[in-house]
């Protein structure tokens, strides 16, 4: 993925501004913004998952109960 890609490239960079003590945070913010990012979009699509299993064990359990 580009972004990906960008990221590591700016990651990159961010180490080599460390490794020259440069003392500007603003590379990092925005690494971790995208780093948040790319993890909230995983665990929205994780959460959706498990939402929709539960909403079939749900009516399972309600086919169950109405054939009883």
């Amino acid at each position: 993925m580009a972004i990906e890609e960008l990221l590591k490239e700016i990651k990159a960079y961010r180490d080599d501004m460390v490794a020259r003590n440069y003392p500007y945070q603003e590379i990092s913010d925005i690494i971790t913004k995208w780093e948040t990012k790319d993890f909230l979009e995983e665990a929205k699509k994780e959460q959706k998952g498990l939402d929709e299993s539960y909403q079939e064990s749900v009516r399972q359990a309600r086919e169950r109960n109405a054939t009883k």
